[in-house]
C-alpha cells in the first residue's frame, strides 16, 4: 500500500478506498492508538494496513469464531454485541478512533467473546490478525500499547455495567452520546432512536422521551436519522460521573 494512503487515512485527509476508487472522506479523524506508536513500529505495520470503508451493520467478527482480521477505526464506531442462547442481544462495549476492534491477538487467544458490528459507518484500517499477532510478539511497545487498550475495554465494560444498574436512563443516554461524540470527533451523530434504544437496552419510546427532554432543554437537536449535540458542556454537566470516570481511565492508560 502506498505510504500516502496510510498517512492520509491515519491523519484524516482524503484518500482512496475500495481498491483505488476516489472517495471524499467525511470522517476526518485519526486512529489515536496508532499515533501512539513510535515511527519504527508504525513503519513495520504500514505495509500491512488496508484502508476500508465500513457500513452500518457490517459484521466484522463473530463470537467464538477464529479472528482473521482486526480493525483500527478512523471514524467508524464498532459495537461489541453479546448474544444469549435465547437470541437476545446487548451492546456491552464499543470502539472508535480510540483503539482496536479485534483484540484477540495475544498468545493463546484466537477468538472474541462477542460479535463486532458496525454501529456508526466510517473509515478504518484493516490488518490480518495473524500479522498483528506476529508483530505483537516482535515488538514490546506494540504489545504493551494494545495490551493497555485491552485493559481499557475491560474497565469500560465494568463502568458501563455499574452505570446501567444504578443510574437513570437519561444519564445513561447522555453518557453514551458524549462518548460517541468523542469517538467520531463531531457533534452530528448519525443515529436513529431505534439504534440508540438497542444500544442502551431499553424500548424505543423511552429513548424518544429522553431525547425530546434534552431537546427542550436546548442540549440536542433532532434530525431524521441524526442527533446533533448543541451544548456539550451543559450536556456533560447533566451526565452522571461515569462519563468523566471513563475519560479519566482512558487518559491514565493511554494518555489521550
Amino acid at each position: 500500500m502506498p505510504a500516502l494512503l496510510y498517512d492520509d487515512w491515519i491523519h484524516g485527509n482524503e484518500a482512496c478506498v475500495d481498491g483505488g476508487s476516489s472517495v471524499g472522506v467525511i470522517e476526518s479523524c485519526e486512529n489515536r492508538l496508532l499515533t501512539l506508536l513510535p515511527a519504527a513500529v508504525a513503519s513495520r505495520l504500514k505495509s500491512h494496513l488496508e484502508p476500508v470503508r465500513l457500513a452500518r451493520k457490517d459484521v466484522l467478527f463473530r463470537a467464538h469464531e477464529p479472528l482473521t482480521v482486526a480493525y483500527f477505526p478512523c471514524g467508524a464506531v464498532v459495537s461489541f454485541v453479546f448474544r444469549l442462547e435465547s437470541g437476545e442481544t446487548l451492546d456491552v462495549g464499543f470502539v472508535g478512533r480510540d483503539g482496536l476492534a479485534g483484540t484477540a491477538v495475544f498468545p493463546g487467544v484466537a477468538t472474541m467473546s462477542c460479535d463486532g458490528i458496525v454501529l456508526v459507518p466510517g473509515l478504518a484500517m484493516r490488518i490480518s490478525a495473524d500479522v498483528l499477532r506476529r508483530e505483537l510478539l516482535a515488538n514490546e511497545t506494540l504489545y504493551s500499547t494494545i495490551g493497555r487498550f485491552g485493559q481499557l475495554l475491560l474497565a469500560r465494560s465494568m463502568q458501563m455495567s455499574a452505570c446501567n444498574m444504578f443510574h437513570p436512563v437519561e444519564q445513561r443516554c447522555i453518557r453514551w452520546l458524549l462518548t460517541i461524540r468523542d469517538l467520531i470527533a463531531q457533534d452530528d451523530i448519525p443515529l436513529t432512536h431505534d439504534l440508540l434504544a438497542s444500544t442502551l437496552g431499553v424500548h424505543r419510546p423511552t429513548v424518544t422521551v429522553v431525547i425530546r427532554s434534552l431537546h427542550r432543554a436546548g442540549l440536542v437537536d433532532e434530525e431524521r436519522g441524526r442527533i446533533v449535540i448543541r451544548d456539550p458542556d451543559r450536556l456533560a454537566a447533566a451526565c452522571c460521573g461515569c462519563y468523566r470516570a471513563l475519560r479519566d481511565e482512558q487518559f491514565r492508560l493511554l494518555g489521550y
